[in-house]
């Protein structure tokens, strides 16, 4: 099987596993008013025949979409797949977030591409994304206890994701749950210093710590060239890390 394939083998199992999750774990690991045990959203490789070509393959990890007031209302098996897609396709990114255009610029930084080498949108198909809790939740992962708790009761789930996308850096979005050491307590991330890597058939992947792409605030100077300021301050924090990782040449 290609890995598309395994992970749609995979996600039927986890889904069967979130359907049957005891009450007393549910009573943790819900979030919203509108999610159920049964929404679970698809993710994981956008493009397999492109991700295979490519030199650098990136996974981004993030918390939990937030479905809670979208997709939970009408559909319980929505798909990052389908939505990236989309989004390549169009070159337009509905979500209110912008996440599908600022992971795009992110990516291109990671690969080592200069702004101008290709749009963002065609950069959508190039590398995978996947969230921790499948089931999604609101804007605000607030203390995201949910959240350690969904890692806790799925890890061989998720960590199984992992390892069939096999990437060569993750980009970690979210700080607070990066912090929290939820690669490590649970993912079994390595510890090196303040430097987190996943060890996947005996290859070191980089864990980058990066602000979420919903994240404005940032204290840091934009890169230049970029019209957007949050995407280049976004860009400007990847590099930061990417230095601190010694993977810039």
């Amino acid at each position: 099987m290609n890995k598309s394939d395994q992970l749609s083998v995979l996600f039927d199992e986890w889904k069967n596993a979130q359907e049957n999750e005891p009450d007393s774990i549910w009573n943790i690991t819900k979030s919203g008013n509108n999610i159920t045990k049964k929404h679970f959203r698809i993710d994981g490789i956008i493009n397999e025949d492109i991700f295979k070509k490519e030199k650098c393959k990136v996974l981004f990890i993030s918390n939990e979409a937030n479905d809670d007031e979208y997709s939970a209302k009408t559909d319980i098996n929505p798909s990052n797949i389908y939505d990236y897609n989309h989004y390549y396709k169009t070159g337009h990114d509905s979500w209110k977030g912008k996440m599908r255009e600022r992971t795009s610029a992110i990516y291109k930084v990671v690969a080592g591409y200069d702004i101008n080498d290709m749009s963002n949108s065609n950069a959508a198909v190039h590398y995978a994304i996947m969230d921790l809790n499948k089931r999604g939740g609101g804007s605000d992962v607030k203390g995201a206890n949910h959240i350690e708790a969904y890692c806790r009761y799925y890890k061989d789930f998720i960590v199984k994701e992992i390892n069939i996308i096999n990437p060569d850096i993750v980009v970690w979005l979210g700080t607070k749950t990066y912090d929290m050491e939820l690669h490590s307590k649970y993912l079994g991330a390595e510890k090196f210093g303040k430097k987190r890597f996943f060890n996947i058939s005996g290859k070191k992947v980089p864990i980058l710590r990066m602000w979420h792409t919903s994240y404005y605030q940032g204290k840091i100077e934009s890169l230049p060239g970029y019209q957007n300021r949050i995407i280049g301050k976004l860009c400007a924090k990847c590099l930061e890390e990417m230095n601190r990782y010694n993977l810039v040449n």
